[in-house]
């Protein structure tokens, strides 16, 4: 009985490590939570088989399964399952240690069902305390990463931040394998019992520390490369906005004038002439109030600054927008980037070709309690292309690295929303589907 308790003990903590790794991380599914329930079961019978022998090949064995299972199930999201792997061996490492030193702390004290109990009531402790350290972050909602912590490291625009950022976390997570790896080696090297506990108590607390500190320097790391993304995003988005506000104030500026001017003709008598200047007048203010329903400035300034990009290019770019994208699950300096790539690609798909007379339509409107965007232009590509379009790396245009419309597609698809190629007889419309923010 008492070795069936130790084995569910045993098999419980287990569970419990993934369940904490995984809160850390990205505030894991109920479908996960399933599986950790399984792998319970599962590593309480490799216990109960092996008597208690093997502990350490059998969690790293358990954490290897769960990993490889992890990133078969979503290989998208492989660096998060690293991670949880590097974090689990962490803290499986500091739980074996924990078990051969208390394993070392009852032996030869008052015989073996004594001993048993003994080990028993230590790993109960271990078990309470992770316990409690899960059920406090848990309650109170407090997680390591955010959950789209893999996003916003790892999927960058720029190919060499990216590789930069991949080599710079693959690099942690080799070292704290080593470290680890290197922690579990050195147990045993003292041969004296007495000494050995010391030295294997003294093992725990390192590990546990160690824990803390890389992992911590981790979430800084992500943090501050996020907060750096966000940052240069900001800076761009706020000088589009002083160039779009700069615009309007001269556009104020001249209303006087334009009125005097309104004024003189009409006196003179000169209507043909004042309509002419009138229909000028409206001309020029129509760029800006073709993106004024847009509740946020800065995106109306960013979609004002590609308009100018692209006509300065020679391509015109005209507005249909009948919503304002209030109220929408993505933030706004995302929705600048959902947009921002497809108009980009649409000007780069246009720049070398001759035929510009389609130019490029942006379509925003209401649909089903969501929003649409649509941006159309000419196509002049192979059709066999459209089913690739949004794949990572991939690009109809020489020179071109294939994020951009990657990037619409992870955006998207983290907010639950669809994006998708159409095509209506020689046009082709980059449709893009926003579901509204659920408050809960």
């Amino acid at each position: 009985m008492l070795q069936f308790a130790i084995s569910m003990t045993f098999g419980l903590t287990v569970g419990v490590i993934m369940c904490l790794i995984l809160w850390l991380n990205t505030k894991f599914t109920l479908t996960e939570f399933v599986t950790i329930i399984g792998f319970v079961f599962l590593s309480s019978t490799v216990w109960t088989f092996t008597k208690g022998r093997f502990t350490d090949i059998t969690l790293l064995a358990l954490l290897v399964v769960w990993t490889l299972a992890r990133i078969l199930v979503d290989k998208w999201r492989a660096f998060e399952k690293i991670l949880s792997f590097a974090m689990s061996t962490s803290v499986v490492v500091n739980y074996y240690i924990y078990l051969t030193f208390i394993g070392m702390r009852v032996e030869g004290g008052g015989g073996k069902e004594s001993a048993s109990r003994d080990k028993l009531i230590y790993m109960l402790v271990y078990l309470a305390i992770i316990g409690a350290i899960f059920l406090i972050l848990w309650i109170q909602k407090i997680s390591f990463f955010s959950s789209a912590w893999v996003r916003d490291f790892f999927y960058h625009e720029d190919p060499k931040v990216k590789y930069n950022r991949t080599l710079i976390f693959s690099a942690l997570m080799v070292l704290t394998v080593v470290i680890v790896v290197g922690i579990y080696m050195t147990m045993g090297i003292v041969s004296n019992n007495e000494k050995a506990v010391f030295y294997i108590g003294f093992e725990f607390f390192f590990s546990f520390i160690f824990i803390l500190v890389n992992f911590s320097m981790l979430k800084i790391l992500v943090e501050y490369s996020i907060l750096s993304d966000v940052s240069e995003q900001e800076k761009q988005h706020q000088k589009e906005l002083k160039s779009f506000i700069k615009m309007i104030r001269a556009q104020r500026h001249d209303f006087n004038l334009h009125l005097h001017a309104v004024n003189g003709l009409l006196e003179a008598g000169k209507f043909d002439e004042c309509k002419e200047y009138v229909t000028k007048m409206v001309n020029e203010t129509q760029y800006v109030n073709e993106v004024l329903p847009i509740y946020d400035t800065s995106i109306s300034a960013m979609l004002y600054a590609y308009r100018s990009d692209a006509e300065s290019s020679g391509i015109p770019m005209r507005f249909e927008i009948t919503n304002n994208l209030k109220g929408l699950a993505p933030e706004a300096y995302e929705i600048n980037r959902i947009i921002g790539n497809l108009l980009q690609n649409a000007i780069d798909a246009l720049s070398a070709e001759k035929d510009r007379d389609y130019g490029i339509v942006v379509k925003i409107y209401e649909q089903n309690g969501g929003s649409v965007i649509d941006i159309s232009n000419k196509f002049f590509g192979d059709i066999s292309e459209l089913s690739h379009m949004f794949e990572y790396n991939y690009s109809g245009k020489k020179n071109h690295e294939g994020v951009g419309l990657s990037t619409v597609q992870r955006i998207v698809e983290s907010y639950k929303g669809v994006a998708y190629v159409e095509m209506d007889e020689d046009i082709i419309h980059f449709i893009v589907r926003l579901p509204k923010k659920t408050y809960k």
